[in-house]
């Protein structure tokens, strides 16, 4: 059986000689940041390329020295900041206090944001969940490769893949037809699809075709827990001296295997220059699955397919049942008796 671990065992060799060098203060800012407070939480994702996003809302950013700028809604907000470690540290704009973020592990450094409608899949893009060769290979919008409960930071560079893993970096070849991928290293490509697709070498003509083709069942096919139908709820709410910003998202999670899911946030300012606000909503339906770890979904709608890795906890204070994707919490809106 041909493994997509097979994959990387096949560049260690690589590795050994590609050390990961020190990377500056500027460039450990990159990343996905969550704060968490009260089964609630905060997400900062900073994009390499000066855009993010801040609890759902687009943001653009710089940074120098110990500096963080940040503009949200025509809004530029300066902040100081400090590394340590997984940890950042914001103060000053309109922060009372400092805020202090951890730098998301694990599934949880996929923006996690809008759930079962955040990563996008289109014709010809590498984002999204492919299937194929007995398992499940993630590639999403963050730049984070998801596979056996790991995540490898990667960027892409024509038709070319680069993976980080602990021990340094190493390439591999890719092709995108549709819902089809091969990827190819040393000489050997691997074939998936997406959608329940199966994996068709002749889709990506031009590129190695030794590796078999396998199907796999697209969410919604039945897989589905009854223990997570139901409604659930992440709600964030900040106050500051000169505004305020909340969101809302909920999914519903349907026993016949579809779902819909929505969100609103709003964000205000009152300064001296500047007083206003703005607001935004979004929608999405479409089919879902549950392995027993990490929870699938397929948009109908045209926002692709993805996963999120799922785990059941209680609430600290009241002890209703949640379900956490990716780090971030969801609190169940119907009566739900908690998680043994």
């Amino acid at each position: 059986m041909k493994k997509f671990a097979f994959l990387l065992l096949a560049m260690i060799p690589a590795l050994a000689f590609a050390q990961i060098g020190a990377k500056t203060q500027q460039n450990k800012i990159f990343g996905v940041w969550q704060n968490s407070s009260n089964g609630q939480q905060m997400t900062l994702i900073l994009n390499a390329d000066g855009h993010g996003e801040f609890d759902g809302s687009d943001i653009s950013f710089t940074a120098q020295g110990n500096k963080l700028s940040i503009t949200s809604g025509g809004t530029t907000t300066n902040y100081t900041y400090t590394l340590a470690g997984n940890s950042l540290t914001v103060s000053g704009g309109d922060i009372d206090g400092k805020v202090v973020f951890t730098r998301g592990t694990s599934g949880s450094e996929q923006p996690q944001a809008t759930p079962v409608a955040k990563s996008t899949s289109s014709t010809n893009t590498l984002v999204g969940v492919w299937l194929g060769n007995n398992e499940t290979v993630e590639f999403t919008k963050a730049n984070q490769c998801v596979y056996q409960g790991q995540v490898f930071p990667y960027q892409t560079s024509g038709n070319t893949i680069s993976i980080q893993t602990a021990q340094g970096s190493s390439s591999m070849q890719y092709a995108v037809n549709g819902n089809q991928l091969a990827l190819t290293i040393n000489g050997q490509t691997f074939y998936y699809a997406k959608n329940g697709a199966i994996p068709d070498p002749s889709a990506t003509a031009g590129m190695n075709n030794s590796a078999p083709a396998y199907s796999q069942p697209a969410a919604g096919n039945g897989n589905t827990a009854q223990e997570l139908v139901g409604k659930w709820c992440y709600v964030n709410v900040n106050s500051y001296n000169n505004g305020g910003s909340s969101s809302e998202q909920c999914i519903t999670l349907k026993a016949d295997g579809t779902y819909e899911y929505y969100s609103e946030s709003s964000r205000s300012v009152n300064t001296n220059a500047y007083a206003g606000g703005t607001n935004s909503q979004g929608s999405d339906r479409g089919t879902w699955s549950y392995d027993g770890s990490r929870i699938y979904y397929n948009s109908s709608m045209g926002n692709g397919s993805g996963s999120y890795l799922l785990e059941k906890r209680n609430h600290p204070k009241n002890n209703d049942p949640m379900i956490v994707l990716d780090g971030q919490t969801y609190v169940t809106q119907y009566q739900k008796a908690p998680w043994r």
